[in-house]
């Protein structure tokens, strides 16, 4: 199998602990908990079975490969979709166009739809997005320390927070007025490129991307069936969403680490801030990550390889008084 490497966005994201539901203790403490937990005679790491959290409208997602050391928490998270068939194209010499396919996985396996790799020091992660947002990492998190092994209290909201980065411009505003979301928009897929795997949700007739669009029409009440239909046609269905906030009817901006927080898992080409007299547009909220280069086995990250980055990543973060270690 081919390797070489691949370039990585490290992302650093730290514990906010909403309500003091930790009780002081690390988020590294409670992972290390949570896996040497014992549940009928078993230790819950030696499980992989009662590592899956299934969401029927998501996947499957597993706390697959650990490593639970002293210097960190090391994790890779895997979204997987039970009894799904592989997306292939192929690629025929002289097509005018590729035909897309789909073939069976070979017995006991899944396809594998999306991937996260994290390292927590104390209430520091490092994390590394491969077609699975940080988002999920947080859900996932929630369920692991208060549902799968009652490490800590139900309910509970695990919040990575992220920080801005020093040179980031949106450090020039001191507030923020409002919010314009604007997601990618819903439309007819173009054939993907073999590289990169798309989201997709299945209809009867074909594939269609399922985008951050789709799930706020969702929301709004639409129909899942007439979305889908439009989207299969010549129509393109574009979302706008305005956030502003408001106390006791009046307008009331928000401090920018508080509006930092609240757009922690949004793209950062899709918003817009409005505060003070200005505007900060297309990526202004630029959060604290590191570029790594990491050893792939075929198309996916080599996990040894992974850890190394993270660590590197994080004595990087102290060392330039980013964060404190």
């Amino acid at each position: 199998m081919p390797s070489g490497r691949k370039k990585v966005t490290v992302q650093y994201r730290k514990l906010d602990d909403i309500g003091s539901r930790f009780g002081g203790r690390t988020l590294q403490d409670a992972l290390t908990n949570s896996v040497k937990s014992i549940s009928d005679g078993t230790v819950f790491g030696d499980v992989p079975r009662a590592r899956h959290f299934d969401d029927p409208n998501y996947g499957t997602i597993l706390l697959n490969t650990f490593h639970d050391e002293p210097f960190g928490f090391f994790g890779e998270l895997v979204r997987f979709e039970p009894g799904a068939d592989l997306p292939l194209l192929e690629v025929a010499p002289g097509a005018r166009a590729y035909n897309l396919t789909q073939a069976r996985a070979p017995d006991g396996h899944e396809p594998v739809r999306g991937l996260l790799y994290f390292m927590t020091y104390r209430n520091h992660m490092l994390v590394i997005e491969a077609d699975m947002s940080t988002s999920r990492a947080e859900r996932y998190l929630s369920w692991l320390l208060s549902e799968a092994t009652n490490v800590l209290p139900a309910p509970l909201h695990v919040v990575l927070a992220a920080e801005l980065s020093p040179d980031a411009a949106t450090a020039r505003l001191s507030r923020v007025d409002e919010v314009i979301f604007r997601p990618s928009p819903v439309r007819s897929p173009d054939p993907p490129r073999t590289d990169e795997f798309v989201p997709v949700v299945r209809t009867t007739s074909r594939e269609v991307e399922e985008s951050n669009a789709f799930r706020v029409l969702r929301a709004a009440g639409m129909d899942d069936v007439d979305i889908r239909t439009l989207a299969q046609g010549e129509t393109e269905l574009e979302v706008t969403l305005q956030i502003k906030f408001r106390a006791r009817g009046r307008r009331r901006p928000v401090g920018i680490e508080d509006a930092n927080r609240l757009l922690r898992n949004v793209p950062e080409d899709q918003i817009t801030l409005h505060g003070n007299g200005s505007r900060q547009k297309e990526g202004r909220i630029v959060k604290l990550s590191y570029a790594a280069n990491v050893e792939c086995v075929g198309s996916l990250l080599k996990p040894s390889d992974v850890r190394r980055a993270l660590h590197e990543a994080f004595k990087y973060f102290v060392s330039n008084g980013y964060i404190d270690g």
